[in-house]
Parts: structure tokens; C-alpha cells; sequence
């Protein structure tokens, strides 16, 4: 007993001997064992939850069956305009053109004292919408999951098959998770920003990209690009993205007065 106390209290004295300007080491185990860990589990886990309860009531297929058959056994918003040119496109020039400005700004920040304010609000932004809609880019490159129009069901020329046997056979094509709902999601850091002035209006932060992802994610649906587990994806990798990068790149920031205090009101 002895012993294990004594080799207990060596590796405890040792541990603490580790010298507190040792950045690079503090980096790395912030990076493995981040504080906020659980709430990054938590969103994956409900994730993954709500993606089972799809799976399980095959809310995927029935979903896509009506619209499919509501259209007249075809996916006729394919090519329409309002679906194909302006939500499809005009969505993603608009989110683009969003990224642009505030790019402008985060660098011209750096030039001009009224614009300093801005900085790390900006930086958070673009840096959250970049590796938002880079993440669900790379899913899609890796995951091998179809489209509706790809499976016979639907008019294509595969023989339909779930998710979970799409992701158990890599066979398919990119579309999962969905890019274009990306384009509207990757924008839940707003809601970030105003949390960090502990403002109402974070509520409209968070209301504008979710409103825009559902109606990038349907008008999708409705041209039979994506199934309903696709946008539920997107969303969710965007939102633990902005999450993370939230407690790195804008909470820093916060006074500890009132980090506190913003404690306390959540508690």
C-alpha cells in the first residue's frame, strides 16, 4: 500500500513538474482533452440518434416516395428555375458573396481602426463557414452515399438500398452530406457571435442560417438530390463546427467577469 501511495504521489509531483510555459504541450493536450469535450459528444450522440430514428421508421424513403409521386413519378423541380437557378444557385453566390464581404473585412481590419472591432468576429465567421462547408465536402468525397435520383426507385438505375447499407458498402456516389444546405448552415456561427455578447439577437443569428438550410436542404429534396438524413448531417456538422471554433477562436476573448455571469444564467 505504501508503495502505490508513494508511486502515486512521484507521478503526481511529476505531472505538476511539467513547466507551465511548455506551450506546444499545452496545445496538444487541450486539443486531445478540450474542456468542452461533452458537449461536442452530446451533439453527436443526438446526431446519431436522430439519424437511427430515421433509419428505424424509413422516414428517408417514405418522404422521398411522396415527392417523387407528388411530381408524377418524376422529379419535374429538377430542372425548374426557382429550384435549379435561383435557391441552387443564387443560394450559393449569395453565401459566397457573404464570405467575400466578411473577408474584406477581417483583412482590412488590420488597416483601419474602425473595422479593429471586428476582427475576431470576422476571422470566427469565415474561418466556421470555410471549414463547415470543407468538412461536409470531404464526407461527401468519402462516404459513397447516392442521391435519390441515382436508384431505380426513383427513376435512376440503381437498386434502392438504406443508409446504413450504403455506408457498410461504399458504393455509392457523393452526396451525403448534403453540400448545398452547407451553404445556409455554415452560418450558424451568427449565432455564435451573438452569444458572445450575450445578446437577443442571437436568436436571429441562429433563425437565419437554420431557415436558409431548410430551404436550400427541400428545394434539394425536391429535385431529388438529397434525402432528409442528408440535410440533417449538414446541419449538424456545421453546428458542431461553429461550436468548436466558438470556444476557441471567439470565448478567449470574453471577459472573465463575464464569462461568469454567462455561466450562472445558463446554469
Amino acid at each position: 500500500m505504501n508503495c502505490c501511495v508513494g508511486s502515486t504521489s512521484l507521478f503526481s509531483s511529476a505531472f505538476f513538474l511539467i513547466p507551465r510555459h511548455f506551450t506546444l504541450m499545452k496545445l496538444t493536450l487541450t486539443l486531445i482533452f478540450p474542456r468542452y469535450w461533452m458537449g461536442v459528444a452530446w451533439g453527436a450522440i443526438l446526431l446519431l440518434l436522430a439519424t437511427a430514428l430515421l433509419e428505424i421508421f424509413q422516414i428517408d424513403s417514405q418522404l422521398a416516395d411522396y415527392l417523387y409521386r407528388s411530381q408524377g413519378g418524376g422529379w419535374i423541380f429538377r430542372r425548374e428555375w426557382i429550384t435549379a437557378v435561383l435557391v441552387h444557385k443564387g443560394g450559393k453566390y449569395l453565401s459566397l458573396a457573404l464570405l467575400a464581404c466578411l473577408s474584406l473585412l477581417w483583412a482590412f481590419s488590420y488597416r483601419l481602426d474602425v473595422l479593429k472591432n471586428l476582427r475576431i468576429h470576422c476571422r470566427y465567421l469565415v474561418v466556421t463557414a470555410l471549414s463547415s462547408c470543407t468538412l461536409v465536402s470531404l464526407l461527401k468525397a468519402t462516404t459513397h452515399i447516392s442521391c435519390p435520383w441515382d436508384f431505380a426507385r426513383y427513376g435512376g438505375d440503381l437498386e434502392y438500398i438504406s443508409l446504413a447499407q450504403q455506408l457498410w458498402l461504399g458504393t455509392g456516389d457523393g452526396c451525403f452530406p448534403a453540400g448545398h444546405a452547407s451553404a445556409g448552415y455554415a452560418w450558424m456561427g451568427l449565432y455564435f457571435v451573438g452569444l458572445f455578447y450575450r445578446s437577443v439577437w442571437r436568436w436571429l443569428g441562429f433563425g437565419i442560417p437554420l431557415l436558409s438550410g431548410v430551404v436550400f436542404g427541400v428545394s434539394q429534396q425536391l429535385r431529388g438530390a438529397h434525402f432528409l438524413s442528408h440535410d440533417l448531417w449538414s446541419l449538424g456538422v456545421c453546428w458542431i463546427i461553429a461550436f468548436i471554433l466558438y470556444q476557441q477562436l471567439l470565448q478567449p476573448y470574453i471577459p472573465t467577469s463575464q464569462q461568469g455571469v454567462a455561466r450562472r444564467e445558463r446554469g
